[in-house]
């Protein structure tokens, strides 16, 4: 009876010592500062500040082991809304709320001191093309069209402003319809200081936006306590320190 109730203590104490597998997701294709290189692969070095952030928290939680995966963007959204990834980095949007766990004050209102990051996006332009924006209101020759990265919720906002969207796959792929003619504006992160000539940043942001890292509903049922925990450890570490080396 000894023997077995000493074999039972061991197997919970061995169990409750396991770390807890959460499996990130995020895109695989390059967006700088936050990620960097294509594919499914994360990059042995440099690997992207957001990235950076994460695996620092991977050290300091003792109790999980984050497994990293990339995926197209809306595949990650999806997979975050049917459990099969655990967490994400994400802007807020109340539709995404419907599957996604942000961190949330004792108000129950967003904590933007638990955010990943701070970012602020701007229109880039040809230099030549008469685009007026002053943070509030947008003036701009409409057959021009917008390229923007699929799947980010700033779409919507400006098609219900009438603009003409042309959705791609990356950042970059906008970026290279910009360069190549085919439209006259698109979107970074603002303070972009590698444009090639003729081509302009706004220095108005669109919209100044936290990157927040967000948890599936069924993550969050089995773990609540760990989950607020890695928030809190979140808030403990210097994003700006992260970017800045970007």
């Amino acid at each position: 009876m000894l023997q077995r109730f000493l074999l039972l203590i061991c197997v919970i104490a061995c169990t409750s010592a396991q770390a807890t597998t959460l499996k990130f997701c995020y895109e695989s294709k390059e967006l700088l500062p936050h990620y960097r290189g294509e594919g499914v692969i994360v990059p042995s070095e440099r690997p992207g500040a957001a990235i950076e952030i994460i695996q620092a928290l991977d050290s300091k939680v003792e109790n999980i082991k984050v497994e990293f995966i990339r995926e197209p963007w809306k595949r990650c959204l999806n997979d975050l809304k049917l459990g099969k990834v655990d967490a994400l980095i994400a802007r807020h949007s109340t539709g995404r709320e419907g599957f996604a766990k942000y961190p949330k004050n004792q108000s129950g209102d967003l904590d933007p001191n638990k955010s990943v990051s701070t970012s602020a996006t701007c229109f880039i332009h040809k230099k030549n093309l008469p685009l007026e924006w002053d943070g509030k209101t947008l003036k701009m020759d409409l057959p021009q069209g917008i390229a923007i990265p699929r799947g980010y919720s700033l779409v919507d906002d400006l098609k219900k402003k009438g603009f003409q969207i042309y959705e791609t796959v990356s950042v970059r792929k906008a970026h290279d319809l910009l360069f190549s003619g085919r439209v006259g504006t698109t979107l970074g992160d603002c303070n972009n200081k590698s444009l090639p000539s003729g081509f302009i940043e706004n220095k108005h942001p669109i919209i100044e936006t936290y990157g927040y890292l967000v948890f599936s509903h069924q993550f969050y049922s089995f773990y609540p306590d760990l989950t607020e925990s890695i928030w809190n450890e979140l808030q403990q570490i210097d994003d700006k320190a992260y970017y800045n080396k970007y």
